[in-house]
């Protein structure tokens, strides 16, 4: 599966999928780190989460882990979810490497 067909990201999957980089979080983890990665300019509510969660994991971006807290599903990347985030996160930082030196002379407006 070529995972470019995947791209653009939104910026919430984005954002969950880059939280669940260094490791599977719970559902309110996952709230909390996309807040502090964001600077505090995404916050997602419970329902927008799990709406999220539900399709990454359709997509089989992520999976359900075992934990011992049976209240609390764990969520983590899968292989695929690992690429997605990687391409697209390589897709923004081409992007940036392309916009920023016009940027600081002042070709961009």
């Amino acid at each position: 599966m070529d995972v470019r067909e995947h791209l653009p990201l939104n910026p919430r999957e984005l954002l969950v999928l880059a939280s669940l980089i260094d490791g599977p979080l719970h559902g309110y983890g996952i709230i909390k780190a996309v807040e502090e990665r964001s600077d505090s300019g995404v916050l997602l509510d419970p329902a927008n989460l799990y709406r999220v969660l539900r399709r990454m994991r359709s997509m089989q971006w992520i999976e359900e882990r075992a934990t011992t807290d049976e209240r609390r599903k764990t969520y983590g990347l899968t292989r695929t979810g690992r690429r997605v985030v990687a391409a697209e996160l390589g897709r923004l930082g081409r992007l940036l490497e392309r916009a920023l030196p016009a940027l600081a002379e002042g070709e961009v407006v």
